[in-house]
């Protein structure tokens, strides 16, 4: 199986002006003391799942599984932890914030290496926190909020529960405005922005910062050699200070409130027996792209990552057509009979027709009922600097980027 990006998120809802911010004691990661605000807002049990059926939406089958992300969230609130957000515009100039995540490789090991790592005592629980406390060592200041990596199910409940445990909100604002296979496809990249210094640490108590890079492009190679070698890294990059996080641009914001509409859309169009792929549909301003049972799929793993495709036969308005999407983690071109009709950067899901919720790849069933929305990207994705690095072209595609609404006209 490939390796996954899992990209933290978050839930943020901005409320309220500005309140001065109280500083705790210093945690385990020594340093200066990290300041709480008090004027994040909470989040509740409806709030957090909203946001995480939302996010299998936005997640376009990437972002980790939702059923772990659920397990993960509901632990978290029956432990006590409190869960809150902020908007980026409630950060002032000299905050720091930056993006933590985690990078698995799921592919098997060898005999050799397995034994070498079961053989390893002293393991950590939290390797994404221990690399988050490591870049606050490095750079001497304390992250006042957590960047939202990526949107997908257990990106979104990772980087909530990373958030809760450090006593700091999520920013209502990630890196994509969905799911992505690679870290090349960061909106701080783009914007011009170093995402060096960048923390990691893995299970093992490996601790260690990446200084600098000659290549930006060598983020991806090296950070995803480190979890190959350890089987999982915790990542923390782009410590940007809050006047940078409120340039436009950098950061994708209102992501997370985006995802929580479409879930609150799906939950309330069940409570009264009405279309929830329609009420989904209206909450993302997206395009139903088809509707069909699945008749064949595939996966594999190239270098680490999850390729494949997946076949529909369609039903209803469908009917006789017939729909594929080809995946690198997560959907990247979809043709209905032949033609294009959505293409990253814009967003293609595939959503189970009896929960409701969104498929993640490659967990399909052969007879299982979908639908398949599209929803636009992100404009700094179709920018020429997010085309180079998120195109058809640039996953090996002999096609252009259009729009998805151009397509669909």
């Amino acid at each position: 199986m490939a390796s996954r990006r899992q990209f933290l998120g978050g839930l943020a809802i901005a409320t309220g002006a500005l309140a001065a911010c109280r500083e705790t004691a210093p945690g385990e990661g020594g340093g200066v003391p990290r300041a709480v605000r008090d004027d994040a807002a909470p989040l509740d049990a409806e709030a957090l799942e909203d946001a995480l059926v939302g996010s299998s939406y936005l997640g376009t089958g990437g972002g980790g599984s939702l059923a772990e992300a659920r397990a993960l969230i509901a632990g978290d609130l029956a432990a006590g932890l409190s869960f809150s957000a902020l908007p980026v515009t409630a950060l002032s100039d000299s905050d720091r914030v930056a993006c933590p995540y985690g990078l698995a490789s799921l592919a098997p090991a060898s005999d050799a290496m397995q034994a070498r790592l079961d053989g390893i005592e002293g393991r950590i629980d939290s390797p994404v926190q221990a690399a988050f406390e490591t870049l606050e060592k490095h750079i001497g200041q304390k992250f006042s909020a957590v960047i939202l990596g990526e949107i997908g199910p257990l990106s979104l409940a990772e980087g909530l529960s990373i958030a809760a445990r450090l006593g700091v909100p999520a920013l209502d604002a990630d890196t994509v405005g969905r799911a992505v296979p690679e870290i090349n496809q960061h909106s701080v990249k783009v914007a011009g922005i170093p995402l060096t210094p960048i923390g990691a640490a893995t299970p093992f108590g490996d601790e260690m910062v990446v200084g600098q890079l000659g290549d930006p492009t060598r983020a991806e190679d090296i950070l995803r050699a480190v979890a190959v070698v350890s089987r999982e890294c915790g990542v923390t990059d782009s410590p940007i200070t809050g006047r940078q996080a409120k340039r436009a641009g950098t950061l994708v914001q209102g992501s997370l409130t985006l995802a929580r509409s479409i879930g609150a859309a799906v939950r309330e169009a069940k409570a009264v027996n009405s279309d929830p792929i329609e009420a989904a549909r209206k909450a993302g301003d997206g395009y139903l792209l088809f509707t069909g049972t699945v008749s064949d799929f595939d996966w594999r793993d190239e270098d680490g990552f999850l390729m494949g495709e997946v076949t529909i036969v369609g039903t209803g308005a469908f009917a006789g057509q017939t729909f594929l999407s080809d995946y690198k983690n997560e959907h990247l071109v979809a043709r209905r009979d032949s033609a294009v009709v959505a293409t990253c950067p814009d967003l293609i899901s595939v959503i189970d027709l009896v929960t409701y919720d969104g498929v993640n790849n490659p967990d399909f069933t052969k007879g299982q009922e979908v639908a398949v929305l599209g929803f636009r990207c992100d404009p700094l994705w179709r920018s020429k600097a997010g085309l180079a690095v998120f195109s058809p072209r640039y996953f090996g595609y002999d096609l252009d980027y259009v729009p998805i609404e151009t397509i669909l006209k």
